[in-house]
């Protein structure tokens, strides 16, 4: 590492250390931690709350609104699934939607919501990765613009992001599938 890349550590380490930890940001309630052996990516219904998780044991469908396990299969092998297009076909409630997934194969979560509100992630430590959420149009990696940012999570992730309504975010691990929903007023 030269001195200019030590220096910039430095300095992304000197200032994310200013956001404030907190494992839930205002307005959102944690609904579940889930277990999942082997997880490979995960994906949200572009119709509802509905989680569609993939692992090396099958596929599983959680509710993000009510934090519950709804579907779940252990088949493993199948043409359900396409590693290089990034698809999958949902189970349970999902039986008829093809899910673009993200994870271990690549792809991504939309990384904001139409309130403007927004995730962010920062490795400093790398391999291990900070999780930032940040209210409307602020940034966690931006001096000045860090008022409302919070830092919710460090881990090896696999993929984290928002449902296509953006009223539900999630972030994912090898071993555990984490799921937020937003309080409705």
């Amino acid at each position: 590492m030269n001195e200019y890349e030590k220096n910039n550590r430095a300095r992304l380490i000197q200032l994310l250390s200013k956001i404030p930890s907190q494992p839930c940001p205002p307005g959102w309630r944690k609904t579940g931690t889930f277990a999942v052996g082997g997880l490979t990516e995960i994906g949200f219904s572009q119709r509802s709350e509905l989680l569609l998780v993939v692992s090396s044991g099958g596929r599983g469908v959680i509710d993000c609104t009510q934090g519950e396990k709804i579907a779940r299969d252990d088949e493993v092998d199948g043409n359900w699934y396409s590693a290089s297009s990034l698809i999958c076909e949902g189970i349970g409630p999902l039986k008829d939607e093809r899910v673009q997934l993200a994870g271990l194969a690549g792809g991504g979560l939309p990384l904001s919501n139409k309130s403007g509100e927004s995730l962010e992630s920062a490795a400093p430590n790398w391999p291990k990765f900070d999780l930032f959420f940040c209210s409307p149009y602020k940034s966690a990696l931006i001096e000045g613009h860090q008022t409302g940012c919070l830092h919710i999570a460090s881990d090896y992730f696999r993929a984290f992001g928002f449902s296509f309504s953006g009223n539900s975010f999630s972030f994912a691990t090898s071993s555990d599938v984490t799921v937020f929903s937003k309080l409705m007023e």
